[in-house]
């Protein structure tokens, strides 16, 4: 409670600062590259597809901060399951620069013809925090998510990326920082607790740390190695909890 009222004290001139920053940032163009591809071999005497992962969202899944799509988060999960089950994997980002969750939600209904993925990556939310958007109709829109998608590919598992920690990002003034980091907390915490709700979707908490992991010059996006170090770590939670994924 404490840190909703500081919050709201400080929004006035966080406000003004983000007003700022919007109008200086550097804007990065997704980087060049496939959106999409194939890792790894097929096993001896393996007659089944290869294993599909979908991503959707914002400009994490564009692959900003990325020198090429083939480091770009999606890709580097992708990677990162191809090696760790022995398995080939193929994926496929679509990600917009500055989609938030009612975005998302709304592209959904283009994807009734695509085909059915066994992982759907989603990274989704920075755009929520940076504009405001209330709590409740993040709760409504992330509610509305899970629901279309477990309707779309009910046999996949729905990877949902926490927000991360907007607090420590290398760009924003003070309290423009502070502000961010306790508004993506919050509603981390939110969609956090929705999607425990859901069978098949898990909620995995993003610790990326300006100070272990490098940014991109924006000071906004990961760098390369982020990205691989982010992939490795969600296809390692994500098999561990879903060995069907592993071909097991």
């Amino acid at each position: 409670m404490f840190s909703r009222i500081v919050f709201w004290c400080l929004l006035p001139i966080a406000a003004v600062q983000g007003l700022a920053l919007r109008k200086k940032a550097l804007r990065l163009a997704p980087p060049p590259g496939n959106t999409f591809g194939l890792f790894g071999q097929r096993r001896q005497n393996q007659f089944s597809k290869a294993l599909k992962v979908l991503a959707l969202g914002d400009s994490i899944i564009a692959g900003i901060g990325a020198t090429g799509q083939e480091q770009s988060l999606a890709a580097q999960f992708a990677l990162a399951l191809a090696e760790a089950s022995r398995q080939q994997v193929s994926w496929k980002a679509m990600g917009n620069s500055g989609a938030d969750s009612f975005d998302l939600l709304c592209r959904l209904e283009q994807l009734r013809n695509e085909a059915p993925p066994n992982i759907v990556l989603i990274s989704i939310g920075v755009n929520d925090v940076t504009a405001l958007h209330g709590s409740k109709s993040w709760r409504v829109n992330l509610n509305s998510l899970c629901e279309q998608l477990g309707a779309l590919w009910p046999e996949a598992v729905i990877v949902f990326c926490g927000l991360p920690p907007m607090g420590k990002f290398p760009l924003p003034p003070q309290p423009l920082r502070f502000c961010l980091g306790l508004r993506a907390a919050y509603l981390d915490q939110i969609a956090a607790e929705l999607i425990d709700n859901y069978a098949g979707m898990l909620h995995i908490p993003t610790l990326i740390d300006p100070a272990e992991h490098d940014f991109c010059p924006d000071g906004f996006h990961p760098s390369d190695s982020a990205y691989t170090g982010w992939g490795q770590e969600m296809a390692k939670i994500v098999l561990n909890l879903y060995p069907k994924c592993s071909g097991a």
